[in-house]
């Protein structure tokens, strides 16, 4: 026990200089890097030595950020960071026996667990409406001046300069749509922060259950009506219409993990080629590839597609 809370706090410091130093480096490849492994030495803990680990770790990254940047960006720290990644290493080891072998133990399925990682990252932006005024019309002065500056140097590439209805529209909807890419990103760069924590958990010896059968993964059941209610909410206006949009974007790229998960599961020792192109069709047709697996994904859980399968043969 001990000796996991000590990882947990070193942990803890190890991912708030990986934030504090992806906010302030001048290398823009350094800066996405690093902020794309700023939860990994926690989530490894997390999956290593348990939630209490985690959660150790959860509050010394959040005490290393305030003493470095400030109380605000410690308290976004702990939303951020510190809470999923001790709910995650939590939920990833809740159990209960097996009701078909009496000596082993049934965990928690990993699409709910996926489930739960996806409703808080849209649940994030919302946590964040307080940290930032209150509303994300405060940030349409930098996003307009950013786009300003934009504009001024597209001459340069040969394209002709924005209006200042351009201008406007366009921040109106970075504006509009900025919760949901940030549901998004969060999402992308959680769980596949998550996947290789577990992994190298695995690798080490240090993960305590069995690794799960993600492939095979299901979500909920009702969990695609949520996605309709978001896309309705996004069209209201306030608060109301900020936690539509963010929950729509954090559930859209829940539907691109399923719909991945479904490739993996239908090529699965039938046609393991197959993989190589759907992620090819991802990297060339970027977002129309992936409303096509995100398709895939929502029919799957409509009409239990994997069911309808069957096992799939051995891979071999």
């Amino acid at each position: 026990m001990r000796s996991g809370f000590l990882i947990g706090l070193g942990s803890g410091v190890a991912s708030a200089f990986l934030s504090y130093s992806a906010t302030r480096g001048t290398s823009p490849l350094l800066i996405v890097l690093l902020g794309l492994l700023t939860p990994l030495p926690s989530l490894i803990a997390g999956f290593g030595w348990g939630w209490l680990s985690a959660a150790a770790s959860a509050a010394m990254g959040a005490l290393v950020t305030g003493l470095f940047a400030g109380p605000m960006s410690a308290a976004g720290y702990f939303l951020m960071l510190g809470v999923p990644t001790t709910m995650i290493a939590y939920l990833a080891y809740l159990s209960r026996p097996d009701p078909f072998d009496s000596e082993a133990r049934e965990f928690y399925p990993p699409g709910r667990l996926t489930a739960a990682i996806a409703l808080f990252a849209g649940a994030l932006p919302v946590l964040f409406l307080p940290l930032i005024g209150g509303s994300y019309e405060g940030l349409r002065e930098p996003i307009d001046k950013e786009l300003r500056g934009l504009s001024q140097r597209l001459p340069e590439l040969g394209m002709k300069s924005l209006t200042n209805e351009q201008v406007q529209a366009f921040t109106d909807l970075f504006i509009n749509k900025l919760p949901g890419a940030l549901a998004a990103y969060w999402l992308i760069v959680f769980t596949v922060n998550a996947y290789l924590a577990g992994r190298i958990a695995l690798a080490s010896g240090r993960l305590a259950r069995d690794w799960p059968d993600l492939p095979g993964m299901t979500y909920p059941v009702g969990f695609p009506l949520l996605l309709a209610l978001a896309v309705l909410a996004s069209y209201a206006p306030g608060v109301v219409g900020i936690a539509g949009t963010s929950f729509t974007g954090a559930l859209l790229i829940a539907y691109l993990i399923a719909g991945l998960a479904l490739a993996h599961f239908i090529a699965r020792g039938r046609a393991p080629w197959a993989l190589w192109l759907v992620y090819a069709l991802l990297i060339l047709f970027g977002p129309y590839a992936a409303m096509a697996i995100i398709l895939g994904g929502l029919v799957d859980a409509v009409f239990k597609l994997r069911q309808r399968l069957g096992a799939p043969p051995p891979s071999g």
